[in-house]
């Protein structure tokens, strides 16, 4: 959601200067499971399987775990205004949206390879290609291609046992053949945002600074094998729970748009991801009260209620005011009771 909201705003900056901009909502949904997240029934067998092939193990209501944990941002992008394009890896693939790219980078492995390894120090990518086809078992990560038929498109793969973290995932043995325009397997992601950059036009992505070794690889590839000039950038440190731990949906710690708007507006989520994006944040929902009253604040400024004579407070605090509305804030501003008082009194009279 964050990176969603983030790229939201560069859109609004780039209409407010009179161009034409819009924002992709991208879904994983052909990453495989990595690991089981903290307190859902999945078996381990679905470990290495494409998220978008898992059924959903927390309602009934979707056909897919992955369409599951999609919804779950197109329901947060929804409430708090963000209009944006819907699109999957799954049906990407499965569309051919990135065969051109595909071929590209396969024909030229063995120079991404090298440049992989210079760049990060990770050799893997001069010995196999970086391409996971799904094997026959219907696994994702356990699959290991070795050589390119360019001229039938296809990939040659053996299925072999594979480290993912702590866990061995068995492969079954298989060896096969997999059309790279059929949509049964995905890039690497060492190489695979430079297809989609390319395939999409995309001229702006931020990304974490936990994936920066594989954006600076993407950059490379973006520029030097598919001659598209890379997006420009703007790095951010994730936000930690307030033990200090990364927020990870496979950890169960995550902060969802849906439980804070239990308690929160989407204005202090806005808030929350336009007053800063760099540097590493610890978030919890007892930070609600605090961002509601700020952003009273913030109203107050933008319609003169409060006075500030620091004239660039004045307009960062404006200017804060407005994106948070999107860009369209109200006409007159709304009655305020502090958001603090009103939790310290629901706890006085929790009846």
């Amino acid at each position: 959601l964050g990176d969603a909201v983030r790229a939201y705003g560069v859109k609004l900056a780039l209409e407010n200067l009179g161009c034409k901009s819009e924002l992709i909502a991208y879904s994983d949904d052909l990453d495989g499971l990595r690991k089981i997240p903290e307190g859902l029934d999945v078996k381990e067998e679905n470990i290495g399987r494409r998220v978008s092939a898992i059924d959903d193990p927390l309602c009934d209501e979707h056909d897919s775990y992955g369409e599951h944990m999609s919804s779950l941002l197109l329901d947060g992008l929804n409430k708090l205004g963000i209009e944006y394009e819907h699109k999957t890896a799954s049906q990407t693939y499965k569309d051919g949206l990135l065969t051109e790219q595909i071929h590209k980078i396969l024909v030229n492995s063995k120079k991404i390879g090298d440049k992989i390894e210079e760049l990060t120090g990770q050799q893997k990518f001069q010995t196999v290609l970086p391409y996971f086809p799904v094997c026959e078992c219907d696994k994702l990560y356990t699959t290991e291609s070795f050589e390119y038929i360019e001229d039938e498109k296809k990939v040659r793969y053996r299925c072999k046992d594979a480290e993912i973290g702590s866990n061995i995932i068995k492969g079954c043995g298989h060896e096969g053949e997999a059309d790279i325009t059929k949509g049964l397997g995905k890039l690497a992601w060492k190489v695979e945002f430079a297809a989609r950059w390319q395939a999409f036009d995309i001229r702006f992505e931020a990304y974490g600074k936990d994936i920066m070794d594989s954006v600076k690889v993407n950059d490379w590839v973006s520029d030097e094998i598919l001659g598209f000039p890379h997006p420009h950038h703007v790095k951010y440190e994730m936000f930690l729970d307030k033990g200090g731990k990364k927020i990870s949906k496979s950890l169960g710690n995550v902060v969802t748009s849906q439980k804070w708007l239990t308690y929160g507006t989407p204005e202090s989520i806005l808030l929350l991801l336009y007053k800063r994006i760099t540097g590493a944040r610890e978030l919890g929902f007892e930070d609600i009260p605090a961002l509601m009253d700020e952003y009273n604040e913030l109203e107050n400024i933008y319609f003169g209620k409060t006075k500030v004579d620091n004239e660039a407070k004045l307009v960062k605090s404006k200017g804060l005011y407005e994106y948070v509305n999107l860009l369209r804030p109200p006409d007159h501003p709304s009655t305020h009771v502090s958001y603090r008082l009103l939790v310290e009194l629901c706890k006085i009279f929790k009846d």
